[in-house]
């Protein structure tokens, strides 16, 4: 990392970054500086090419990377410009955004994750703490989205901070580490849901009990929480959030065509195989227990090179098993087929044979009278 940049004081610190605010001594700007706490080289060799990357797209509304590389004491460290505004998190504290609002921040987060999907970036760990709004009101709002490298890292190891981290993890996420684009697809949808609702769709008192609502798809219908906006935009975002990566729309441009027909597709009953590739790499779940940094995800393309996720996965804790198999679509349940109780076998009625014996007796003694007379 270049001399030129002075340190000015410490912003805030999680569990895998330092971030400070810092002077350009060249230029005579306030920028923002990142110490990311590893020295690993496979990770440092995944955030180098990561912000590699974003330092390469333009776009008003990503976090602009100004200087990037390992410091003198080998920790890895970059360089962005200061974000103007609140977070959302900060912006839903005083209530829900309005339809305009909704609109405004929606259609922005959709052109940014469009730039990053097209380059096969993931941003992977997508929450309101990671957007950034700056702007007097809706017409003129500002939309930043930050956070790349850090993971689902959060400010201290209390339950109610690890909560706030995983909020939007997606269930595959939850269960075997797998982050594509749809896995950002999923965690939007959990963003605009809180954006509408003013809360999380999912909440829980431990990582044990959010992890079950995501995969469980346990959540209140956004429609009876956000009646101010039209119903359309909340069957839109329930659309986002489909427990199966394959039932959502496969990426940001994906979603923002249904956005602008104004429709959420109702979910077909045979979901049409992709066609990304989901990570192969034996990237852990997501861990209930302290957060420990690994190595970014890679996701594989015909050009490594531009296969780069900002997820950091959280290694294995005793509550979750590398090898849990996926939950099974829920479904009705299979119903036995109706067997009649079995009869007891129909049996031919007795016979009465005495009319028959009294008949034949009446026979016999007319035709003994008969001959009786024939012989006198």
């Amino acid at each position: 990392m270049s001399p030129r940049f002075e340190i000015l004081r410490l912003l805030e610190e999680d569990a895998s970054s330092k971030l400070s605010l810092v002077r350009d001594n060249k230029r005579g700007d306030e920028l923002r500086l990142r110490r990311f706490k590893t020295k690993k080289p496979e990770e440092i060799e995944g955030l180098q090419e990561l912000f590699r990357q974003l330092a390469s797209l333009q776009s008003p509304h990503l976090d602009r990377v100004i200087d990037f590389g390992a410091d003198k004491d080998g920790f890895y460290t970059i360089v962005a410009g200061v974000l103007p505004g609140e977070t959302l998190s900060t912006i839903l504290e005083r209530g829900p955004l309005s339809e305009k609002e909704f609109e405004a921040v929606a259609l922005q987060m959709l052109d940014v994750l469009d730039l990053l999907h097209e380059q096969s970036i993931v941003h992977g760990s997508l929450r309101p703490d990671n957007v950034r709004i700056s702007g007097e009101n809706a017409a003129d709002w500002q939309v930043t989205l930050h956070g790349f490298g850090q993971g689902f890292a959060g400010r201290n190891d209390s339950k109610e901070e690890q909560i706030r981290a995983y909020r939007c993890t997606a269930p595959e996420q939850w269960i075997d580490g797998t982050t594509r684009r749809r896995t950002d697809v999923y965690a939007l949808g959990c963003v605009l849901y809180e954006a509408l609702a003013a809360r999380p769709p999912f909440d829980g008192k431990v990582l044990k009990e959010l992890r079950g609502k995501h995969i469980g798809h346990d959540l209140a219908p956004l429609q009876k929480l956000a009646s101010h906006v039209p119903s359309w935009i909340c069957a839109w975002v329930m659309h986002l959030l489909a427990v199966d990566p394959e039932q959502r729309p496969r990426k940001a441009a994906a979603a923002r065509e249904l956005f602008e027909r104004r429709e959420a597709p109702n979910l077909p009953e045979l979901p049409p195989q992709s066609t990304e590739l989901p990570v192969t790499s034996n990237t852990p779940p997501v861990s209930l227990t302290a957060q420990q940094v690994s190595s970014p995800v890679v996701l594989p393309t015909a050009n490594p090179s531009h296969a780069t996720s900002s997820t950091i996965p959280i290694a294995v804790g005793p509550h979750v098993s590398p090898t849990m198999p996926r939950r099974p679509t829920t479904g009705p349940a299979q119903r036995k087929p109706f067997t009649p109780p079995r009869k007891p076998p129909v049996t031919a009625p007795a016979v009465n044979k005495k009319p028959f014996i009294i008949v034949g007796a009446a026979i016999l003694l007319l035709l003994v009278a008969v001959l009786t007379r024939c012989s006198g």
